[in-house]
């Protein structure tokens, strides 16, 4: 391919008309060939990106220890429950904006800050339980 686009003139990008390949700068004559090689391979493979599937399994230890099982359960559990919460105190926050008052408001406040922050971390620990168990 590289060989092929020594030889061919090409759009030199900046108006000023045709200009052989080979005097294009490196970048553009690498930017060129990439493309080249892209629509290549498309025509030819009939597709630009190779999917690999591969099987996976789960670790022994695993199956046999139901230590990983529990605490996954029961970070999820508690997950669910400091969702459940956070919508409460957001009930009870704005609740507290139409009354006016601003004691209950601003704790309210903190309490929804409060359990979004722990949800949300209990939801980065059980993505990494769960990559954990993907992972080769």
């Amino acid at each position: 391919l590289h060989r092929q686009l020594q030889y061919e003139t090409v759009d030199a990008g900046d108006g000023s008309g045709q200009v052989r390949y080979a005097a294009l700068p490196r970048d553009q004559q690498a930017k060129g060939l990439k493309e080249r090689l892209r629509d290549y391979a498309q025509k030819v493979y009939k597709k630009t990106k190779t999917v690999v599937q591969e099987e996976r399994t789960d670790v022994v230890c695993m199956r046999e220890n139901s230590f990983y099982i529990d605490t996954v359960k029961a970070f999820r559990d508690r997950r669910y429950e400091y969702k459940g919460l956070t919508k409460a105190w957001k009930k009870k926050r704005v609740k507290a904006e139409s009354s006016g008052d601003k004691g209950a408001q601003k704790n309210a406040e903190d309490k929804e800050l409060l359990f979004d922050s722990l949800q949300l971390a209990h939801k980065c620990i059980l993505n990494s339980f769960y990559g954990y168990v993907m992972r080769k």
